[in-house]
């Protein structure tokens, strides 16, 4: 089963895919068509637009370059796509039964093999169209190692896809979870206190106004994404739990951070206003020795949230101590 953020329908090309080496792909169809002396060789992808050509080795004919897109309804890559893993020999003068691209218009014969997602279902194919008859075109045996590299690239792909879903992005904002901020954010703390820049940590927590009863994921997403839109390159945000959301930024001033607050507050109130967030913020020079942790607990301490917890907790914590106070006052009147 493939990870939930790897969506096959759409082209490599347009996915965030830095996992993959696309250019180890052109070199691999290089190689291919100068061992089969083709005129190219190239990668297709089965996508929900259609047959994408995702790679290709240098080729006179423009008509197979990267982005080049089929229809999904065309017969002749479907046959490919879907074919055996052995793959396919077709001698291309003799489909008259099929509809060809104009591309195979020169054509006289084509080998292919299929490549698989890691859980079997269809990626696409690889692809070497020769208008020569030569020994090495009956022989699709050299395809294999490459069939195979290419497949072992999209386990790794979904593997590190899976990895980064489950332990350090937050499924329901796309953002870091709180384990992917601590992961991240001690690495850029050190690197701007190099360069000497002071930084911030702001909470953020969302609570709803009547007639609106409780925080859902859309909200959540919503502030997510405002944050992110505020915020720049170097810093760091993050979904660290249900409705709070903190931000790792590096500034010129404590008044920046105060700005960043109410500009986030004002942006969520504008797009939705049942919504009120509320924040808490503090400021570290860049000669400052703080950790990350006890960065994160002194900021977090100024969000109403935590101040009820505080209130809570010493309420109770002095409830306990009357109660401990009356057992011993009794206890003393039975032992006399």
């Amino acid at each position: 089963m493939l990870p939930e953020n790897v969506d096959t329908s759409i082209s490599l090309l347009e996915s965030d895919n830095t996992q993959l080496n696309l250019v180890r792909w052109m070199h691999q169809c290089e190689l291919m068509k100068r061992y089969y002396q083709a005129d190219v060789v190239f990668v297709i992808q089965e996508t929900s637009s259609g047959f994408e050509v995702i790679v290709s080795s240098i080729s006179q004919n423009r008509l197979l370059t990267t982005g080049t897109l089929f229809e999904p309804d065309d017969k002749i890559f479907q046959r490919l796509v879907h074919s055996q893993p052995e793959g396919l020999n077709i001698d291309l003068t003799n489909q008259k039964k099929l509809i060809l691209p104009d591309v195979f218009a020169n054509a006289d014969n084509m080998l292919t093999r299929p490549i698989l997602w890691p859980d079997g279902t269809h990626f696409g194919c690889i692809c070497v169209l020769n208008t020569r008859i030569s020994s090495n075109e009956t022989n699709s045996f050299m395809l294999e190692p490459f069939q195979i590299l290419l497949q072992q690239e999209l386990t790794l792909y979904c593997q590190t896809q899976r990895i980064e879903s489950l332990s350090m992005r937050d499924r329901e904002t796309g953002m870091l979870n709180r384990y992917g901020f601590i992961m991240m954010a001690p690495r850029q703390l050190s690197l701007g206190r190099r360069f000497g820049a002071s930084a911030g940590i702001i909470f953020f927590e969302l609570y709803p106004t009547p007639p609106l009863e409780h925080i859902e994921d859309k909200h959540n997403r919503l502030l997510g994404s405002i944050i992110q839109d505020t915020i720049r390159t170097a810093d760091i945000a993050a979904h660290y739990s249900e409705t709070q959301f903190v931000v790792l930024v590096f500034v010129d001033s404590e008044r920046d951070l105060i700005h960043i607050g109410k500009r986030v507050e004002k942006l969520l109130f504008q797009q939705n206003d049942k919504l009120n967030v509320d924040s808490s913020c503090n400021y570290f020079t860049p000669d400052s020795s703080v950790k990350l942790a006890p960065m994160l607990e002194e900021s977090k301490k100024g969000l109403k949230s935590e101040l009820h917890k505080l209130e809570a907790a010493q309420v109770k914590a002095k409830a306990s101590q009357e109660t401990q106070a009356e057992h011993r006052e009794e206890n003393d009147r039975i032992s006399h």
